[in-house]
């Protein structure tokens, strides 16, 4: 498992100020087990078991509490994918490397994949409380909402898929002008797909990973000019630093 990055901007966090103090160390439990693309289980018997293996007394339903915490401050996207329960670790590619070419578990982009909490994006869960409560990491209270979601243009049209597609950009800024491109592209399903894949082909690309993204355009302008469309090359892998052998004695806090 390769070492995660923790910044200290955490201390200045207003986001996992929001957290109990419980929750916050569970995020960090969870940073450290996700894959190389920040994906893990959902599931509350697996957490309580891989990330506190020395706390068997520990209830899934305190960890189940915990994740809900964490998911509604927005720092995790939960979402079932055949019949599986996961998590996305929110920005994950803008704080850690990522290493392998392959994720251990399907994205939440993929087909046959359903969101159910995203608070970022505005899903959220609710319970009947005159029935038995749901479970807000199990129960989508909307089967048949699409898990491509929606957004509203400036005329009160509904722009379908531009939510998905707003997520996974790396650069959220001129959301009001990315809305009015997506308007007139008025992309199909299959098209939404297209843009999808065609980001995540460019988030992995030379030019929008060197120089800290710097290079990265505007959504608007990836949208107008349908960016999507064209090659990219990708960036080339760094080798990996040599492992630092802590059992000579050497001061593991040092650079």
């Amino acid at each position: 498992m390769p070492n995660r990055i923790i910044k200290e901007s955490i201390c200045k966090s207003d986001t996992l100020n929001h957290l109990s103090a419980e929750a916050e160390v569970f995020f960090y439990r969870l940073l450290v087990n996700c894959d190389d693309y920040g994906r893990f289980s959902a599931d509350p018997d697996l957490l309580a078991s891989l990330l506190y293996p020395r706390k068997r007394s520990l209830r899934s339903s305190t960890v189940k509490k915990w994740l809900q915490e964490v998911a509604n401050v927005g720092l995790v996207i939960i979402y079932k994918h055949g019949g599986d329960m996961l998590l996305q670790v929110r920005t994950w590619d803008q704080h850690q490397q990522i290493r392998n070419k392959r994720s251990k578990y399907p994205a939440y982009t993929n087909t046959g994949s359903e969101v159910i909490t995203d608070t970022y994006n505005g899903t959220h869960l609710k319970s009947n409380d005159s029935k038995c409560p749901r479970n807000p990491i199990q129960s989508n209270p909307n089967p048949n909402t699409n898990p491509i979601q929606s957004d509203t243009s400036d005329d009160g049209r509904k722009v379908d898929g531009f939510d998905l597609f707003w997520s996974v950009y790396p650069k959220r800024v001129g959301k009001k002008d990315a809305i009015k491109a997506w308007g007139q592209i008025k992309p199909n399903e299959e098209t939404v797909k297209a843009i999808i894949e065609g980001v995540e082909r460019w988030k992995a690309s030379e030019q929008w990973t060197k120089d800290g993204g710097q290079f990265i355009p505007y959504p608007a302008t990836f949208l107008r000019g349908e960016r999507w469309n064209d090659e990219c090359q990708p960036a080339i892998a760094k080798k990996a630093p040599a492992e630092k052998n802590y059992d000579d004695d050497e001061d593991f806090l040092k650079g």
